[in-house]
């Protein structure tokens, strides 16, 4: 080093030993060795060092070779060799700058010509900038997208809905049209005029219906909204306009349920849950339960000896419960034909022949490809005999026992592809059913629908065919005597009526009705003989 350079190194020294006693006056708590100093050490130095590329101790320019050439500690300060091998070769063992532990072993020789520190902050601040414009621009496209892929789903939409009005408007001009053809005077008796709806279940679980002409008390079977495996009925009373209270019966859908026919108000039902069961619907409460080992699709009271209860099984087994024996069953009836053994989705008891009419020997069963009447032979054993005329699937069976007359609903096919409503007249002790005729109902069956044969209010032995029409929305009721379509019962009034699943008779305080279920509304219908009540399309609109 020159002569210049170690008079500004020894004034350096002496300048440095003067900043270290300041810094340790009585008094003051800071240390050169506590991190506080550290910290104030390190803050401080940098601002010399910022004048260009000198030595921090000698203050002089340091070069690329000789004895000052640039070297660095491992702390990362530079300084001229010569200067820093006398620093730390006079006994202090750390770094000019920082502070820190540093020895000659630790002098590293720099090989650079020139040493430049860029400034790329404003760089930094541009990249930042730059990261967030395109985030934000990500965002922005993808918000684009979504409201892309709204627009076009809304115009889908508002032309299913476009679609859905000229369907109705073309179906109210048909149903005018039909009745310019057909006149006033095709109407020989009453009408259901409209009496009342009632929204049941706003998530469409509604299935199924039944009525106990002794209380007045109409059984829904759904599911409770907002609670899982909580399956039951909702009692409606059929004298007021009042809903009555939920009862839960059993944990997973029902499937079918009648009221006892003594009048007794005990419900009979069973479900996908595999249990069978009665309830009284005055206190409800569970009076017995049966278990089984598969689901069990429908179920029916005997008409002749009312504590005699059947279930039909998902196999095409068929169980016969006396009630007085509450574990097991006391008879069971096992299918033999490939068609009886799919679910049992009806079940009919039939006068007994040639013998006592208080016994089970005779029934009618239909299961989802045929109706079979099983006959019980003297050596306790069933056989069956093929009744149904028609093939296909079956969704709905009824038989009203006054006129022995079988409706039985198939289901749209391939090769039919509308409802088939076949009424057939069955001949108990010949074992065959001998059809009357057919009535073809609409194109779709989205969900399972139930049919049913009922008697004219004003002629007993009149019967009606009543059948839910799930492609027009629409039930339509044909006369079984000159084998037209009567009247026609239209619920496109309604905004959302939900799907057709059940129709049937009610007869309550001397006043017969006709009551609808769909998946989520019940309809009711009173018969009137009053030309008033009689719409132009056959589509009642006003009620009492």
């Amino acid at each position: 080093a020159t002569q210049g350079g170690s008079f500004k190194l020894s004034y350096y020294n002496e300048y440095k030993s003067y900043l270290s006693m300041s810094d340790t006056t009585p008094g003051d708590d800071t240390t050169p060795s506590s991190p506080k100093r550290k910290k104030q050490k390190t803050e401080e130095i940098p601002a010399t060092q910022g004048d260009g590329p000198v030595c921090p101790i000698c203050l002089d320019s340091w070069s690329s070779t000789g004895a000052h050439r640039l070297v660095s500690l491992k702390c990362g300060h530079l300084f001229g060799q010569v200067c820093i091998e006398k620093w730390l070769g006079g006994g202090s063992g750390k770094c000019p700058q920082c502070n820190g532990p540093a020895r000659k072993s630790d002098i590293r020789a720099i090989y650079a010509k020139v040493i430049c520190a860029v400034d790329n902050h404003e760089r930094d601040d541009a990249l930042r900038l730059l990261d967030a414009e395109k985030l934000k621009r990500s965002r922005i496209e993808q918000l684009q997208l979504k409201t892309s892929m709204q627009c076009q789903f809304y115009a889908s939409e508002n032309s299913a809905l476009r679609h859905r009005v000229q369907e109705l408007e073309s179906k109210v001009k048909f149903l005018e049209n039909r009745q310019n053809v057909l006149g006033n005077s095709a109407y020989k008796h009453g009408l259901y005029a409209f009496r009342r709806s009632l929204v049941i279940s706003s998530d469409e679980t509604c299935s199924i219906y039944d009525s106990d002409a002794f209380s007045g008390i109409l059984a829904v079977a759904k599911k409770l909204e907002n609670a899982q495996s909580r399956y039951g009925v909702l009692k409606i009373s059929s004298i007021d306009s009042s809903n009555g209270e939920f009862t839960s019966i059993h944990s997973n859908q029902i499937r079918d349920m009648k009221f006892n026919p003594e009048g007794n108000c005990t419900l009979l039902t069973c479900g996908k849950d595999k249990q069978l069961r009665l309830t009284c619907m005055k206190s409800n409460t569970t009076i017995l339960t049966y278990h089984t080992t598969r689901d069990i699709w429908s179920c029916s009271w005997s008409e002749f000896k009312t504590n005699v209860v059947f279930c039909g099984l998902q196999n095409g087994e068929v169980l016969v419960y006396d009630v007085r024996n509450t574990r097991e069953a006391v008879d069971r009836i096992v299918p033999t034909l490939p068609y009886q053994k799919c679910p049992v989705i009806s079940i009919n008891p039939l006068p007994g022949r040639d013998s006592s009419p208080h016994e089970y020997a005779n029934l009618v069963v239909a299961s989802l490809q045929g109706i079979s009447q099983y006959s019980k032979t003297k050596s306790g054993t069933f056989e069956s005999v093929s009744v149904g005329g028609q093939t296909g699937a079956l969704s709905s069976v009824s038989y009203h026992p006054g006129t022995n007359l079988l409706l039985a609903t198939y289901k749209p096919g391939n090769k039919t592809r509308r409802e088939r409503h076949v009424v057939m007249k069955l001949d108990v002790e010949a074992q065959k059913a001998n059809e009357i005729g057919t009535f073809l109902g609409g194109s779709i069956q989205s969900l399972r629908s139930r049919t049913s044969l009922v008697s004219c209010p004003e002629e007993e032995d009149h019967m009606l065919v009543v059948a839910g029409d799930q492609s027009a929305n629409v039930v339509r009721i044909w006369s079984t005597r000159d084998m037209s379509e009567s009247q026609t019962l239209s619920l496109i009034y309604y905004s959302n009526p939900g799907t057709v699943v059940t129709v049937g008779s009610q007869r309550a305080t001397g006043v017969d009705y006709l009551v609808v279920l769909t998946n989520e509304m019940l309809f009711q219908y009173k018969w009137s003989n009053s030309p008033s009540h009689r719409s132009h399309t056959g589509v009642i609109q006003v009620g009492d």
